[in-house]
């Protein structure tokens, strides 16, 4: 009977096995020194670029560069040697020897000695030439687009950030990965974290403006998913649009001056005629619907003809803003006032009776003789006037519904007015109701 020999396993780690996997694996593993000098290297590199193990010892990777992507990737790998941590998927352009380029992804792990110092670093080159050119052209466009990007973590840290974000931060996008957003944008991060939590929740997140450092940005975020489908950080876009922004507020403004030219008198700063026939027709059609008493006052400055004959136009003019300013300051917010003509004023009362309404107008009438403007003209006294005609509308929902709202508005003027005109032939500086 034969007795079978007992499986032993041989350590797949001797110095042979391992020897034969690096140099037969297809990634170039290699070590480097404190100044990115190669100290070993397997002979996959003879494969990758056509340079024996031997011969690239005591040079470092940007010497198998062209110039200019040996600027791009240094301060990048001193910022990583100077981190003293792993890096990962760092894509880089190089030269064979027989001048073939090939891109290489490259990864790397810290070394360190007993005590805890950095001796250099351990890492691998992959050939991704097929996709790499790919790759390099998406980085140079992200890199170099005018649009600030970034990529936030669960953390609320940058992972990833282009130049744009760089100049929009004020610091080198290489500074950027690695600091966290509550930093950088104590004001903002909380947004960012609202839109993880709608995330989480299923629910879409929104685009967003912001004012930043004296800037106007419109920002796109989107979010990052990792292998399981799990929400892993967030990628956003930065669109200034200060200049857009800007022009909207002038428009607004420059809109909002031409209502103001629409519906105010230029003079006097009051509503218009314009202005006070629709806000009457408002007033009209509440006080119908809600049973509730509407007053007018219907005013004109007395013997303001021989005021201007006297004292010049110009003088006028300020009496009439003076006149204006007087009006206004004696009525309560929800009130109107307006030049409804030459030296006449409409006043409109809502939600007031007849006794309010002529206790107005009073105030009004003293407040203009208050003014104490000098018009030695005047026949009823040396100082300016004014006379008023008081109309109250106290059963608004008694009006027959047929009646038009312009009717009833035209009805309620020629009221107001034959007051006014009564308060004339009365002697005027005086207050006569319909």
């Amino acid at each position: 009977m034969t007795m079978e020999k007992p499986f032993v396993q041989k350590d797949p780690m001797d110095s042979g096995r391992l020897a034969d996997l690096l140099n037969h694996n297809t990634d170039w593993v290699w070590e480097v020194d404190t100044q990115g000098r190669y100290v070993w290297s397997s002979e996959v590199v003879m494969r990758l670029l056509g340079y024996s193990a031997e011969e690239v010892l005591g040079r470092t990777p940007f010497d198998f560069m062209a110039p200019g992507e040996a600027e791009r990737l240094e301060s990048t790998f001193r910022d990583v040697l100077s981190s003293h941590k792993p890096f990962s998927g760092l894509i880089n352009r190089n030269l064979r020897a027989d001048g073939r380029a090939v891109i290489l992804e490259t990864s790397g792990i810290p070394l360190f000695d007993e005590n805890g110092q950095l001796t250099g670093y351990r890492g691998t080159d992959r050939d991704i030439s097929q996709l790499g050119e790919r790759v390099l052209q998406l980085e140079s466009i992200y890199q170099n687009t005018p649009l600030a990007l970034c990529v936030i973590d669960r953390h609320g840290m940058l992972t990833k950030a282009n130049k744009a974000m760089g100049e929009l931060l004020g610091q080198p996008e290489e500074k950027l990965v690695g600091q966290f957003l509550k930093t950088l944008m104590p004001e903002w991060h909380l947004l960012f974290q609202q839109d993880f939590m709608l995330l989480d929740g299923g629910e879409e997140i929104a685009s967003k403006e912001l004012f930043l450092y004296g800037r106007y940005f419109y920002i796109k975020p989107m979010a990052v998913y990792d292998a399981g489908g799990n929400v892993a950080g967030i990628s956003s876009a930065w669109m200034d649009i200060t200049d857009r922004k800007l022009a909207e507020q002038q428009l607004a403004h420059a809109n909002q001056t031409l209502l103001q030219y629409a519906e105010r008198d230029h003079l006097t700063g009051l509503f218009n005629r314009r202005y006070m026939d629709d806000r009457l027709s408002y007033e009209i059609t509440r006080a119908q619907r809600e049973g509730t008493p509407l007053s007018l006052c219907m005013a004109d400055i007395d013997f303001f003809k021989r005021y201007n004959d006297t004292y010049g136009h110009p003088a006028g003019d300020q009496v009439l803003r003076a006149v204006a300013d007087a009006l206004r300051g004696g009525l309560r917010p929800g009130d109107s006032v307006s030049r409804y003509g030459g030296e006449e004023f409409l006043v409109i009362l809502p939600d007031t009776s007849a006794e309010g309404a002529l206790a107005v107008a009073e105030r009004l009438r003293e407040r203009v003789m208050a003014l104490e403007i000098v018009h030695e003209t005047n026949p009823i006294g040396s100082v300016l006037t004014i006379s008023l005609g008081v109309m109250t509308w106290d059963s608004p929902l008694s009006v027959c519904s047929i009646q038009s709202v312009t009717d009833i508005a035209a009805e309620l003027i020629s009221s107001s007015d034959a007051a006014l005109y009564r308060a004339k032939q009365q002697g005027r500086n005086r207050v006569v109701s319909a």
